[in-house]
């Protein structure tokens, strides 16, 4: 037995860090232990939930493009020694926000998954260093290359909203990227994929998003890297718009079909005329074909929905949720609801008071009338995750309805769409007395 495994085993103080930390801290994570994530304009974080702003990053793909030197930069040692000595950092603003309203956070759910890796923390150096670059998470947004241009995203994720935002002056995340249409989060592709590759043959889990990762050229290029090095015993993971499975001489359920376990997460926020408002390029007649041929075709393929809530979709969660497990789209467990805090102004406090009762009847007449009819052990995540949304939602009254109003006009104009043809039970949002 390692001497550290006998130190857990008979000295409880040590055993009550542990507990303390994984369980009992407002601030712990496993993350900085355990994985890397880069947004696509190159900016690492421990993980895609990461708020990064004023210079907080781990590090910066577009000055060094080396993977590892960011694993152990001064940021990266600063954030796991706050962690361990209880201090809230500003890059994990995000998970504190969803705990404030009650709901199971990316930092819970990494600390609950991930208790395994916890010898790694106790490796770490007094100055925040973790030596072992092994890094078995990785999560890379190659660009923002993406066939949509939904509205709640802008040209950080989507290269199609560029032309837009010039037209209407709509603000973009980050600012400091406002004059570039195409976003790569490498300078030096070369020297990234070199230090990219020298970590595959270690990693556990590979995430892909985007943009649209199943139209980025990297994201097949790294399949066939895997499948070369025979390192097919890895779980991918996606966040994708699911409305593609072919892309040049590509047809991914060919390769998914060569790996251990593809976890895949769809970014759907509705169906019909509300689902293709919202993400504008969406044929949802396509998305169920996709899915249907995934089922059919691809026995790896683990599938879950991920709904991004805002004013457009929040009267709709619960009949689209009804739709997709009535017709076997997806398993009752794997639907989850993700808040929306910006574009600030299409998030769901700045609702009218009336609106937002309607919603929160709707949630629970949803809950009695068809979530009671599950298993209760299938409806744990998603009874959580709505009563997360209410009670962020009921929790401030926002004062950016003017903002909603001239956002969605502005674009409605350049689409020659109608925001209340699609939504007219959201038209007391569109009034001039607000």
């Amino acid at each position: 037995m390692a001497l550290n495994d006998l130190i857990e085993k008979y000295l409880p103080n040590r055993f009550s860090r542990k507990a303390m930390l994984l369980k009992e801290s407002q601030v712990f994570c496993m993350a900085p232990w355990i994985q890397l994530h880069a947004q696509t304009n190159g900016k690492v974080a421990p993980c895609c939930m990461s708020a990064v702003y004023d210079s907080n990053e781990l590090g910066d793909l577009r000055v060094n493009p080396k993977l590892e030197d960011a694993w152990n930069s001064d940021n990266a040692k600063q954030l796991r020694l706050n962690m361990l000595n209880g201090k809230k950092s500003s890059i994990c603003s995000h998970c504190y926000d969803y705990e404030k309203n009650g709901k199971q956070s990316e930092r819970m759910t990494y600390n609950r998954d991930y208790v395994h890796e916890f010898h790694r923390v106790k490796k770490t150096g007094a100055d925040g260093t973790y030596a072992d670059v092994n890094i078995p998470l990785i999560d890379i947004r190659f660009s923002n290359k993406c066939n949509y241009k939904c509205r709640i995203c802008d040209s950080a994720f989507s290269a199609l909203w560029f032309d837009e935002e010039q037209k209407i002056d709509r603000p973009r995340r980050p600012p400091t990227i406002d004059t570039e249409k195409d976003i790569k989060a490498v300078a030096d592709t070369s020297a990234f994929m070199s230090s990219y590759k020298t970590l595959l043959p270690n990693v556990q889990r590979l995430h892909f998003a985007g943009g649209e990762p199943l139209f980025m050229d990297e994201h097949y290029e790294t399949l066939e890297y895997l499948i070369a090095i025979g390192r097919t015993n890895i779980t991918l993971s996606y966040n994708t718009n699911f409305s593609v499975l072919r892309y040049k001489q590509y047809n991914i359920i060919d390769l998914w079909n060569r790996f251990k376990v593809v976890d895949i997460w769809a970014s759907l926020d509705g169906m019909g005329a509300q689902g293709d408002y919202q993400r504008k390029g969406q044929k949802w007649e396509k998305i169920e074909e996709n899915i249907r041929a995934v089922q059919q075709q691809c026995s790896t393929v683990q599938f879950g929905v991920n709904i991004t809530v805002s004013i457009f979709n929040i009267l709709h969660i619960p009949a689209f949720y009804t739709h997709l497990v009535q017709n076997k789209l997806v398993a009752p467990d794997r639907v989850n609801l993700y808040l929306l805090f910006d574009p600030s102004y299409f998030s769901i406090v700045h609702l009218t008071p009336a609106l937002k009762q309607k919603a929160v009847q709707q949630f629970q007449a949803f809950e009695s009338n068809f979530l009671s009819t599950l298993p209760p052990a299938q409806t744990t995540t998603i009874k959580n995750h709505m009563k997360a949304v209410i009670n962020y939602m009921m929790g401030e009254n926002g004062t950016k309805q003017n903002e909603f109003k001239h956002w969605v006009k502005a674009v409605d104009a350049l689409r020659n769409e109608n925001f209340v043809t699609v939504f007219p039970e959201l038209a007391d949002m569109m009034t001039d007395s607000l």
